[in-house]
């Protein structure tokens, strides 16, 4: 999901004591007294976001879903045919569906079934019981007017928007809120179906596109139904549409046989231009897979659709509302950028509970500053960085709470602490083969299928040999920002400069290396919680932490 960046500055500080310039990198970063603070999370946050045994019960392997919409009224009629596999005795199962969307009935080999409903789940009573590896389906009717996005796509819901020639430009974004604002599902993350199909009705003389590839398209009592295929896994909240009058084209692509089809679906006025910016598209899915492994959905392509807000990473049909705008020296637009490497974090490589969410979004966000260093080098890479590091808030740890499906949007640690992970996790290695061999081994044991935390460290740990408990517990499960205290003064006796450091709010066994450099000078230091100290005979300017790893730095003169 993109992001909101609510300031833009760059820090540098520097001081200077007894002829001694200490430039401080990542200076500014601190962890504030006073934590951030949860809500009070209720019984519908449990029900929405725990897998409890209605839930574990069953696993779904295909959704059918049909809707009808009547845009005037901004109504909708549809029915979900949901195929799936019994894992356990099952007699009781658990589909997730607003409450202000009616279910008028809900059908199970033609028999109607029973059903009650508790905030926005739906319990379902089978007219038999079904044995473990059974594989049977359900059919749910339903209706409503489905909720509008206060905020999207933070805020999710239904568009409904008309473009500048008065014509319906329409889509949903869900993440967070679920698929189950518009249709019926098991709306957890951690259960994606294997495949899926949507087909939209609307009015003759629009067009619908969706996830996947459009399979069929059918006019009748002037209205068109557009059918959308994916034969991959996805993620519910991916599942979406876009009704506009959209114009369509395509870009050439050469890479790894088979060739990605480029797909592009904008507004009439804005062909032209989308035919020239959307051209960087190919170079950034090149580069992805050139450092992650190959585009992930090789065989249903890849899809821009002009869309009426920011952007989304919907699987395979990224929306795209940011006008045509280059940032970074016109080099790429940031949506572009972003939302692409989704595709990989978070469509491909999904998190099971959204308390794990820095998977996205701190990878996602990575790839970006991979990019600048791909086009501009490693300076350009660490400044990326840098400026996002000072957006970081450390209010509360990266990993939220389990089991309730929260994620604050406007908590943005999980893009750019995220981020500053990663990069620090590459410094401490200082060996970018071993590294990057950890993403793309990562990648592809979870492609298409549900990451964790726990797996990722796993590799890091069997890759590296080590145990890297003590940086991760640091960076993701408390809200700490490692502080280096540091002074520097000249000893009137010898001449030379004394610099002091030490950690002072991390544990003794917390080893992260900090790099400085004197003139052509390189050093590595080992702080720890006892005070260390290194003479200089130099009045060259001492750069602290020159890799710029996630960490605080704080001019102590009583040291």
């Amino acid at each position: 999901m993109k992001y909101l960046i609510r300031g833009t500055f760059w820090l540098l500080l520097s001081a200077c004591l007894n002829s001694c310039a200490v430039i401080g990198i990542n200076t500014g970063h601190k962890t504030p007294d006073k934590p951030g603070h949860y809500p009070e999370f209720t019984e519908e946050d449990s029900l929405r976001g725990q897998l409890m045994r209605f839930r574990t019960a069953y696993d779904v392997t295909f959704y059918d879903l049909n809707i009808d919409l009547d845009i005037e009224n901004k109504y909708l009629k549809g029915t979900v045919e949901l195929f799936f596999t019994a894992m356990d005795e099952l007699d009781t199962l658990q589909i997730d569906l607003y409450e202000n969307l009616k279910i008028n009935r809900i059908m199970h080999n033609g028999h109607e079934l029973s059903f009650r409903r508790k905030y926005k789940a739906v319990f379902i009573e089978l007219d038999e019981v079904l044995h473990k590896g059974e594989k049977q389906s359900l059919i749910v009717f339903y209706e409503g007017k489905p909720v509008t996005a206060p905020k999207p796509p933070w805020k999710g819901g239904f568009v409904w928007k008309k473009d500048k020639d008065r014509n319906p430009w329409i889509g949903v974004a869900c993440e967070v809120a679920g698929a189950s604002l518009w249709w019926p599902a098991k709306d957890h993350i951690s259960d994606e179906p294997d495949s899926m199909r949507i087909s939209v009705t609307v009015p003759d003389g629009l067009f619908c596109v969706s996830n996947g590839k459009l399979t069929a398209r059918m006019e009748q009592n002037g209205r068109e139904t557009f059918t959308w295929e994916t034969r991959y896994p996805i993620n519910t909240y991916n599942a979406t549409l876009y009704i506009g009058d959209f114009r369509h084209f395509q870009l050439p692509f050469s890479s790894e046989e088979p060739s990605i089809p480029l797909d592009f679906y904008v507004l009439p006025r804005n062909l032209e231009k989308a035919k020239i910016h959307f051209r960087q598209a190919a170079d950034i899915i090149r580069f992805y897979e050139s450092v992650f492994g190959e585009y992930p959905y090789k065989k249903e392509g890849y899809k821009l659709i002009e869309s009426p807000y920011e952007g989304m990473e919907h699987q395979t049909a990224i929306a795209y509302g940011n006008k045509y705008k280059n940032s970074f020296g016109s080099s790429f637009d940031y949506i572009i950028l972003h939302e692409t490497a989704h595709e990989w974090w978070g469509n491909s490589v999904s998190i099971g509970d959204y308390a794990e969410i820095w998977l996205h979004e701190g990878f996602a966000t990575y790839s970006e500053a991979l990019y600048l260093e791909h086009l501009y080098g490693h300076e350009a890479y660490q400044r990326y960085l840098s400026f996002y590091a000072m957006l970081i808030k450390n209010k509360k740890p990266v990993i939220g709470p389990y089991d309730v499906n929260y994620w604050d949007y406007k908590d943005t640690d999980v893009y750019m602490k995220g981020a500053l992970i990663l990069h620090t996790l590459r410094n401490y290695m200082n060996n970018d083969a071993l590294f990057f061999d950890i993403i793309r081994t990562f990648y592809n044991t979870y492609k298409h299928s549900i990451a964790s935390t726990k797996g990722f460290i796993e590799i890091v740990n069997a890759k590296t040999k080590l145990d890297f408990s003590w940086f991760f517990d640091l960076y993701l499960y408390s809200r700490i920002c490692p502080q280096l205290e540091w002074n520097c003064r000249k000893q009137d006796a010898t001449g030379q400069y004394e610099f002091r450091y030490r950690w002072n709010n991390v544990s003794t066994d917390f080893p992260l290396p900090v790099r400085i450099k004197s003139g052509e000078r390189t050093l590595v230091l080992y702080p720890s919680q006892t005070l260390q100290t290194l003479m200089f005979n130099t009045e060259d300017a001492i750069s602290i932490n020159t890799d710029k790893s996630y960490i605080s730095l704080k001019k102590n003169k009583g040291l």
